[in-house]
């Protein structure tokens, strides 16, 4: 472990050769012509990590991946790493230029497994990012420096994935044999909705004719009641709407019988942080439908290259006839295109309400590394939660020393 709080795993070609069928991908040639090695990083603190976010940052624009963007998962790190678990964020570099970048942090399951996971569920659509047109070389370095990471790893689980992502396979052909197994424990649509051919305007002529009626009429009855539309990218704006945005979302989480994650303080301090630091810059935004003194919806957008995410969403029950969330998506929809915005996808899940906003609703879906020869394959014991087993050793250990006479672990703990 270095002093600054990180591991350094250099790449070589003879550790990648047997990952990759394709070159020398732990070599390339820099503008001299002279081979050099690509760095790999486990970093284990967030200030050995901020110093790499402006490249990784870059990488999440250049790929759309605003939910991917180092200022959400660093705000995670900060407010909302479960106890016990620890930073192991993975960032791979060519010289000064990072071309690659895995946030993960490490937890001790119940069985007694360490297991690797992407910031969720507040942060759910966390992606490893790879520079273009080297994702093979860069994800198997990723995958050399996840077994010598400390600990390392028994499961790894990347989450929502396009369907056929090469990134699980890519990460798993850089560990050394054998290699873990690749599973797929469950896949999930994410609608979205496309805005480049005509933008906004053709979008809502391709909505039905009942979709576009009752957009209107919702918009004019709340324009009568005093309400309008705002599209606040001003981190103070944001940040003074943070308590009705909290209240409308879990009224509207308590309506689904808690499903989601809750909007809680570490949410709030993510969320703050956020809108501090991309203040003005477009990339978050909270949409609301309000008039002075009361806000009866809002939803949270972030963006990165093009790309905009519904993150999340909130409205008052009691002017649900007026359709509040209905009108205030498709004016978000409205905003990022006026934007330049050329996608805005509306979440993962399948929901009748989204439905309504798009055809398109492309399969996402998680995976899971785990290392061969975990022994819940050999032995049954291992299936005992973790606690349980310790428990369970102190007990045996008991009964050993009164079989024999002799302390629980060799020592005399009472030597009078």
């Amino acid at each position: 472990m270095g002093r600054r709080g990180f591991n350094v795993c250099l790449i070589r070609k003879e550790r990648l050769r047997r990952a990759s069928a394709v070159g020398e991908p732990g070599r390339r040639r820099n503008h001299e012509g002279t081979l050099h090695a690509v760095l790999a990083r486990v970093l284990t603190d967030i200030d050995s990590l901020e110093q790499f976010a402006p490249g990784w940052d870059a990488l999440a624009v250049s790929h759309r991946r605003p939910r991917s963007a180092p200022v959400f998962t660093l705000a995670w790190y900060r407010h909302a790493l479960p106890p016990g678990a620890q930073i192991r964020a993975i960032v791979v570099t060519d010289g000064d230029s990072v071309v690659g970048a895995a946030p993960f942090y490490v937890v001790r399951t119940g069985f007694g497994f360490y297991q690797y996971n992407m910031p969720v569920p507040l942060l759910f659509g966390v992606e490893p990012l790879f520079v273009a047109g080297r994702e093979e070389e860069i994800a198997a370095a990723v995958g050399l420096a996840l077994t010598q990471g400390q600990p390392v790893p028994d499961m790894v689980f990347l989450d929502s994935l396009p369907q056929g992502s090469p990134w699980p396979t890519f990460i798993r052909q850089g560990w050394p044999r054998p290699q873990p197994t690749l599973v797929t424990p469950h896949s999930f649509p994410w609608p979205h909705v496309h805005l480049a051919d005509g933008g906004f305007d053709a979008w809502l002529q391709g909505r039905s004719g009942d979709f576009r009626k009752n957009f209107r009429s919702s918009h004019r009855k709340l324009q009568a009641a005093g309400f309008e539309y705002r599209g606040s990218i001003d981190g103070r704006d944001i940040t003074d709407r943070i308590p009705d945005f909290r209240r409308l979302y879990e009224a509207r989480r308590a309506r689904r019988h808690g499903a989601g994650p809750a909007f809680d303080d570490a949410f709030t301090a993510i969320v703050t942080e956020a809108a501090k630091t991309l203040s003005g810059t477009g990339r978050l935004r909270l949409a609301t439908i309000e008039r002075p003194g009361e806000v009866i919806a809002a939803n949270l957008i972030v963006s990165a290259g093009g790309h905009a995410s519904g993150w999340y969403m909130g409205f008052a029950d009691a002017w649900a006839r007026l359709s509040p969330s209905f009108v205030c998506i498709v004016l978000s929809i409205q905003d990022v295109a006026q934007g330049g915005g050329t996608t805005y996808d509306l979440g993962a899940g399948a929901y009748a309400q989204k439905s309504r906003f798009t055809d398109d609703q492309p399969i996402f879906e998680s995976s899971l590394l785990v290392r061969r020869g975990l022994r819940p394959l050999h032995t049954p014991v291992q299936v005992v939660p973790f606690h349980a087993r310790k428990a369970m050793g102190r007990f045996l250990g008991r009964l050993r020393s009164l079989s024999t006479g002799r302390p629980a672990g060799g020592r005399n703990r009472n030597p009078d």
